[in-house]
């Protein structure tokens, strides 16, 4: 686990009720350093969060807040109520609704109806933490981390969904977090790679940026599980996904789980057009399909956010001066972004047309793909990427795993 130095430390009261849970804190406060730990109920819990401005900040990047340090820490549990007893806790402790902090959130459901302007794929996610040891820069989360530590009961409500949706074959963990830097102290990865391997047709996926993998390394995974990585070139990596490992520590980790056994991806995602981003991404690419043999690639340009939010998030000096200029204009025009694009057609174009000729340059066999994208961007690169926006494989897609016909087989 990574060491952290947290301002300050709430353990919500349920934690003492569950046995599992209490020794999984113990655990994970050996890597803790504080000089504030307090135990709470969801009265105090919801006062602490309005005390300490976390709903106000809503809807700004991690850029934004200018964190400084390492964050809170709330340690709590899950609560599997229904929907009416969540309304009435909410009533009470209005604050608790946000950020998972009232128990609820372990799976939810990625509609791709609620996406106006990018292509996706429906599934259920799973969750057991909001929030991020990593600090980068365009990212959505604040200053603390909600860590739930009832983890076998979570696994337990994991399996009625993985039975009651018999089409979904990938289970995505986790986009509101990065749990491998928590572990092996905290014992999500021990625990759901354990179950998936029991599971004939489904798989885990690890969504992750950590280097922290030696406690995966001898898990008996039977193939199950897939690791993907978000991986970016040197000056985005050391400038602007800050606390996060480096390029090449993440292509090692790659190798590491590669060697273990594990389906590794890579996602060179957000693609953030900093100065000299083709020569860096160039090299991005050489490195790692020097290293590691992915079974597929998946592309996304930096976006989720308006040009005002960027602006502010981001050290605009790092940027190509082409994108700068675009991104700055449109922050001057408030403009705002309608899905997930912010960036101009063309400019992301430009990118994905240089990403495809590196990509079948280096390794031609290697199946890629792009990111909650537009309909009007599948157009123009189906023929390029070999797939159609009703008919792809992406990194999370709930039917994209090992033996897909459009995924290289290792």
């Amino acid at each position: 686990m990574v060491k952290m130095n947290s301002p300050e430390v709430m353990i919500h009261e349920s934690v003492y009720d569950n046995e599992m849970a209490r020794k999984r804190l113990d655990k994970m406060m050996e890597s803790i350093r504080t000089d504030r730990v307090i135990r709470v109920d969801d009265a105090m819990l919801d006062k602490a969060i309005r005390k300490h401005g976390w709903i106000d900040v809503s809807g700004k990047r991690t850029g934004e807040l200018k964190r400084q340090g390492d964050p809170f820490i709330v340690f709590s549990t899950f609560r599997f109520w229904s929907d009416a007893e969540f309304s009435e806790l909410y009533k009470k402790y209005p604050a608790l609704r946000y950020y998972n902090f009232g128990g609820s959130g372990h799976i939810t459901f990625r509609n791709k109806a609620h996406y106006t302007n990018g292509v996706c794929k429906s599934a259920y996610e799973i969750h057991s933490a909001w929030g991020c040891y990593h600090a980068c820069d365009y990212c959505h989360v604040k200053d603390f981390i909600n860590i739930m530590l009832n983890l076998e009961e979570f696994v337990e409500h994991l399996d009625v969904v993985a039975k009651r949706e018999p089409w979904q074959k990938l289970y995505k963990y986790d986009n509101q977090t990065d749990t491998i830097c928590f572990e092996p102290e905290y014992g999500a990865s021990d625990l759901l790679v354990r179950y998936f391997a029991d599971q004939s047709d489904k798989y885990l996926m690890l969504y992750t940026k950590s280097d922290n993998v030696d406690h995966l390394l001898d898990l008996p995974h039977s193939g199950q599980t897939i690791i993907n990585w978000t991986l970016s070139c040197n000056t985005t990596a050391n400038e602007i996904e800050k606390k996060a490992p480096t390029m090449d520590e993440r292509i090692e980790a790659g190798r590491k789980c590669q060697q273990a056994g594990y389906t590794v991806r890579f996602r060179f995602s957000p693609i953030v057009p900093v100065k000299n981003w083709r020569d860096e991404n160039g090299e991005m690419m050489e490195r790692l399909f020097s290293q590691v043999n992915p079974d597929l690639i998946t592309m996304d340009v930096l976006g989720w956010m308006n040009a005002r939010q960027i602006v502010n998030s981001m050290d605009m000096s790092l940027f190509d001066d082409e994108y700068r200029a675009v991104i700055e204009k449109l922050a001057e025009e408030n403009a705002i972004n309608h899905g997930k694009q912010i960036i101009p057609h063309e400019l992301r174009l430009k990118v994905y047309r240089f990403f495809i000729e590196e990509l079948r340059r280096i390794s031609p066999d290697t199946p890629f793909s792009i990111c909650m994208e537009t309909p009007e961007m599948w157009d123009e690169l189906r023929d390029d990427i070999g797939m159609s926006e009703n008919n792809y494989v992406c990194c999370c897609g709930p039917e994209s795993v090992p033996g897909h016909p459009k995924l290289k087989e290792i």
